[in-house]
């Protein structure tokens, strides 16, 4: 799992993200309300216990994934490099400060980067924020962050357990990969690759088991509430196991080939949208 970010959280900020609408930059007036707040108070936190947290995704090929996502109009938000902290607000307003920070740069060197909802306001944008559970969202001010938008798709097909590169409508490669075991299953989420962990140049060490290479995402596993005592965070990475690429083995993350997975790297960058199926 790729390494935790430090944040702090005094009590659970929960608001429901439908990932199959993607973000899509349409601005809200400045005096609108989102209909899906945050939630800050513990109260209302207990009343939302039967609510689904997780967007169902449709049970779909790598082919209709891809025509799916060409309708969304992907954007990310990276902080910008000289700030290291960032405030996150239950509204888009200056007085709905939470307690959650965000810190920067990133899990390992590269800085923050965070999936939009497509919601913004004249001062502020709504991210997916990278925590559990899964589509948490919130506000930042718009001038702590530069916003982005790519053209590449990485999906990975969990029952064909492969992984296919698309740049606008030209796929770029495939490969085999290793997903989740029985009891540890990679789940079906959109996400964005918030991490790029490379052992040749990285100051942070990681066992060899994820090879040379690794793609952090800002979704978590929804098997496991922590990992090592750290957020139980998905990466695509590559293995000294090779053998059991095909297979069902890992706690979550996706696993490839070291020779795969360093092609793949000669095409995505941070803000690389993924869409896990099957």
């Amino acid at each position: 799992m790729a390494k935790s970010f430090i944040s702090f959280l005094i009590f659970g900020l929960i608001s429901l993200a439908c990932a199959n609408d993607g973000p899509s930059l349409v601005s809200m007036p400045g005096s609108q309300q989102p209909d899906d707040q945050i939630l800050n108070n513990p109260e209302q936190i207990a009343e939302q216990e039967a609510i689904e947290v997780y967007a169902e995704l449709p049970d779909e090929t790598i082919e209709d994934t891809f025509i799916r996502i060409q309708s969304v109009n992907a954007a990310y938000a990276t902080v910008n490099p000289q700030l290291e902290i960032v405030q996150v607000f239950s509204q888009p307003d200056p007085e709905k400060k939470t307690t959650t920070l965000i810190t920067n740069p990133g899990p390992f060197e590269g800085s923050r980067t965070l999936e939009t909802t497509g919601r913004m306001t004249e001062d502020f944008l709504e991210v997916i924020l990278p925590i559990a559970p899964n589509n948490t969202s919130g506000w930042i001010q718009k001038s702590s962050a530069t916003l982005g938008e790519t053209e590449t798709l990485l999906i990975i097909d969990i029952s064909e357990r492969k992984a296919a590169l698309f740049i606008g409508e030209d796929l770029i490669l495939e490969a085999p990969v290793a997903i989740g075991a029985a009891q540890t299953p990679t789940p079906a989420v959109e996400a964005i690759i918030d991490t790029i962990w490379n052992r040749s140049t990285s100051e942070t060490f990681l066992p060899s088991l994820y090879g040379q290479l690794l793609f952090g995402l800002n979704k978590h596993s929804e098997a496991l509430e922590d990992f090592d005592g750290k957020r139980p965070a998905l990466a695509i990475h590559g293995t000294d196991e090779p053998e059991l690429i095909g297979s069902a083995v890992s706690n979550g993350c996706i696993r490839m080939h070291n020779r795969d997975i360093a092609l793949f790297a000669e095409h995505v960058t941070l803000g690389t949208r993924v869409s896990i199926i099957g």
